[in-house]
């Protein structure tokens, strides 16, 4: 009957609606609307908005439930920086499952509790390998940024074989040029050190 709400045959959640909303983003951010969304929970609009207050909370549960997939780092990881590498190369494909979420997940990481939970793991990764907290940040910020930039070189595509394979080279270059640079740092303010004695 036309007009009639429509009504689901289980109870809708955040976690039903999460789910529904990264199968509809899933190649393109511009499909998830609070309509395309009812429709794809059969509910009605109304009630969407009861557990979903605007697009914009939508696609901050989105992002956290996409952050939530990502790779974890565990304390009892034995190379931060192997730990880090493989964070970062897990997030890419990660993202690569989700290409029409880049610039979502990008513009919200700055405030994702998620985001901010894999940016502790991180650090705590890179000071295990006798970083200082400025230093763990400095190479947190220079590996994110490498990340941020290639996903932003790709302007929505998906990434193929060769931009998978010159990330992890780019990857490995910076990670290798940042621990050379911590190492004259450190070799330099130990110098320092012994001469003032």
């Amino acid at each position: 009957m036309v007009g009639r709400p429509l009504v689901r045959k289980d109870r809708l959640n955040e976690q039903v609606i999460v789910a529904a909303a990264l199968k509809l983003a899933r190649n393109r951010l511009t499909e998830l609307t609070m309509r395309s969304l009812a429709d794809e929970l059969e509910v009605s609009v109304g009630a969407l908005y009861k557990h979903v207050s605007s697009r914009d909370e939508l696609l901050s549960l989105v992002v956290e439930g996409v952050l939530d997939e990502a790779p974890r780092m565990g304390s009892e990881t034995l190379d931060g920086w192997l730990a880090l590498r493989a964070q970062v190369l897990g997030v890419q494909a990660l993202m690569d499952r989700y290409p029409g979420l880049d610039d979502a997940v990008m513009i919200r990481s700055a405030t994702s509790p998620k985001a901010n939970e894999l940016r502790r793991e991180g650090m705590a990764a890179l000071q295990r390998e006798k970083l200082t907290l400025d230093e763990a940040h400095k190479v947190y910020r220079a590996v994110t940024w490498l990340w941020l930039g290639s996903r932003m070189a790709l302007e929505g595509r998906a990434r193929r074989q060769a931009d998978i394979d010159t990330f992890a080279e780019a990857l490995d270059i910076l990670i290798a040029g940042l621990k050379m640079h911590i190492n004259h740092v450190e070799d330099k303010q130990d110098r320092i050190r012994s001469a003032d004695r």
